[in-house]
């Protein structure tokens, strides 16, 4: 392949939209775009109380439908069936987000940064569980969409390696900032979320397999959740 991948990435599969993809054109572009706009607007303009399955299927349904539009030739670098060895890869990306969440508390105590009380997590457990099951998709689509259009625009001017990290840069701001509506303080944010997921980005430029990005933001959130309904 290329000298241009990271040493961590599998090179079986490339990031959607480059080497001359023919599906990176102005319209796919901005249905895409589109897409990520509708999933962004949806906390801004649902109340965060009383609404969860219908927002986390307002939130996952534009973006997922650009996705499986501009790609319905070929998911094979997006969506793929999890193989035994990607266990691994989720349980090691599953413990590096546990530990860079930890490391984010002590910069935000360090900084006097307050950590995210999270006023999302109470309500009825059965349907907390479903709308993060679908919410959570929606969440890692919104992180996707940014990431791979920014990469395709800058790789050929900055080079490839450059143009993922400045896309992950970007797409992670942008995730911190669609939480705003939830009651965060933008540092907290910016912080604990943006930098507190930057683990799955990276899952997935390695393995260009989004569902095993979503098995760990979903077993992170489950095991936070198991440990706000025992108190521990």
């Amino acid at each position: 392949m290329t000298t241009d991948y990271f040493k961590f990435e599998d090179e079986e599969y490339d990031l959607p939209l480059l080497n001359d993809d023919p599906r990176f054109t102005a319209e796919n572009v901005v249905i895409l775009i589109i897409g990520f706009l509708i999933a962004s607007a949806i906390p801004y303009l649902i109340p965060s109380t009383g609404n969860g399955l219908i927002k986390a299927v307002l939130i996952t349904i534009p973006p997922l439908l650009a996705v499986l539009y501009v790609f319905k030739d070929d998911m094979s670098n997006i969506f793929r069936m999890p193989k035994p060895r990607d266990i691994i890869v989720v349980i090691i990306g599953f413990i590096l987000m546990l530990a860079v969440a930890m490391i984010a508390d002590i910069i935000g105590s360090t900084l006097g940064i307050a950590s995210l009380a999270d006023n999302t997590i109470n309500g009825s457990p059965l349907v907390l569980i479903i709308c993060a099951v679908i919410q959570l998709l929606g969440e890692e689509l919104i992180k996707f969409i940014p990431l791979i259009i920014i990469t395709a625009y800058l790789y050929k001017s900055i080079g490839r390696k450059a143009a993922i990290i400045v896309a992950i840069i970007i797409s992670q701001v942008l995730f911190a900032l669609f939480h705003i509506p939830y009651g965060f303080a933008i540092g907290s944010l910016l912080l604990h979320i943006g930098f507190g997921s930057t683990v799955l980005p990276f899952v997935y430029v390695k393995t260009k397999n989004l569902v095993l990005c979503y098995m760990i933001f979903l077993s992170k959130f489950m095991v936070v959740y198991a440990i706000h309904i025992l108190g521990i």
